[in-house]
């Protein structure tokens, strides 16, 4: 039993570093593909293996998610204008449909 709560703990305590809000601010006319690799690929898997819900795999959801986060996932109120745009589109056509 102890030996479950530690690993919980544990796992809670890994994901948390995910959480929260990140201060990163991509470079003006950055590529989506570099924004991912610099704000998104700590947490996620390569883009070829990132899954997203087909009813979630629209720039709209995507931009939500990214300005707002989410429980396990940070925001990144400074990933906005171009910088979102080309994210969104970088992710909407590279990543897979669960």
């Amino acid at each position: 039993m102890k030996k479950q709560i530690v690993l919980s703990l544990g796992a809670v305590v890994i994901l948390a570093g995910c959480a929260g809000s990140n201060d990163y601010t991509p470079a003006a006319g950055a590529p989506g593909g570099k924004i991912y690799a610099d704000a998104c690929s700590g947490c996620h898997k390569a883009i070829s293996e990132f899954a997203i819900p087909a009813d979630k795999a629209n720039a709209a959801a995507i931009a939500e998610k990214v300005g707002k986060g989410s429980l396990m996932m940070p925001s990144f109120p400074n990933i906005k204008g171009e910088g979102l745009d080309a994210l969104t589109q970088y992710v909407v056509e590279n990543s897979k449909r669960k």
